[in-house]
């Protein structure tokens, strides 16, 4: 029984996460087929091979034409940080890529209507259509974040019939969006925690090599002077691997955290509409006088 509204709810266990039995309810059986388990293996091959490619598609044509005598080629190319650096900035860029795929879908369901005020909701055969209605506009604009909650709020009202536990479902929604959302961020804040590490890590092996360098130079029996002129260049060279590894740390996390932000801010954006959403296509679609609804039985409101 519930704590809050009284009524009766049988709450069914399937027996696989995902999967559909026999003694499931249509908004049960509905609620499944809205949201299938998530395939993180998948998500998973997508960032790697979409990684992968965009790494491919940047360096194999940069090393082929680049001349290796050029401050461009040096930055990028010389050593292993540059080439680390360069995967976790690619990595962001996918990962963001997925984020804002996901903030135009939510977007395009945004210009759908789902739910109107003659849309029949006076008894629960009128509740199961209405869902599978939404259900089936969700499938052809594949949307997979508005519509849930649509019909989330629909079965809960469907059992309570009161708009306030209708309400309350879709706040528990949004809270989960909003966690959702701050989730899908973390992995791309260790990469900006992580990249100029990366580059202070290069330095210190650039300047650890110069030093070595410098003292074989001062503390050898050196006859000839160009012997000195050689081995200070390449202490030179050393020291210049050492900041350039700095550099290019620092301008890629700059670049993927202006990237982040404006990816996370539109993200954000798009919960705050689903919310405004949400309130003008569904609460207030509600029928408010549920006297008449389940047999005459009042409910509250």
């Amino acid at each position: 029984m519930c704590a809050h509204c009284g009524h009766e709810v049988v709450v069914q266990n399937p027996t696989k996460l995902g999967a559909i039995s026999a003694d499931m309810s249509p908004e049960q059986k509905l609620y499944v087929e809205m949201n299938p388990a998530p395939n993180t293996t998948k998500a998973l091959l997508i960032t790697v091979f979409g990684s992968l490619i965009v790494y491919s598609a940047f360096y194999v044509p940069f090393l082929e034409y680049t001349e290796s005598s050029s401050e461009i080629y040096r930055l990028l190319a010389v050593g292993w940080v540059p080439f680390a650096v360069i995967a976790f900035m690619v990595i962001s860029f996918v990962m963001l890529a997925q984020r804002l795929t996901m903030v135009m879908s939510s977007e395009r369901a945004l210009k759908v209507t789902y739910l109107t005020h003659s849309t029949p909701l006076s008894t629960d055969q009128d509740i199961n259509e209405a869902m599978l209605m939404i259900k089936d506009k969700a499938e052809r604009i594949n949307d997979t974040t508005v519509a849930k909650r649509v019909v989330g709020a629909l079965a809960r009202f469907k059992h309570t019939r009161s708009v306030r536990e209708a309400e309350d479902q879709l706040t528990v929604y949004s809270e989960l969006a909003y966690n959702q959302m701050d989730a899908g961020y973390t992995i791309l804040r260790v990469i900006v925690w992580a990249t100029p590490l990366l580059g202070f890590v290069g330095t210190v092996q650039g300047v650890s090599k110069s030093v070595g360098g410098l003292a074989k130079v001062l503390g050898g029996d050196v006859e000839d002077v160009s012997e000195i002129t050689t081995a200070l260049g390449k202490v030179t060279s050393e020291l210049a691997f050492a900041f350039d590894t700095t550099l290019v740390a620092l301008v890629a996390v700059i670049i993927i955290m202006i990237a982040m932000t404006i990816v996370e801010r539109a993200d954000g954006s798009s919960l705050d509409r689903i919310e405004d959403y949400i309130k003008t296509q569904v609460l207030q679609n509600l029928p408010v006088k549920v006297g008449a609804l389940k047999g005459g039985q009042n409910a509250d409101l």
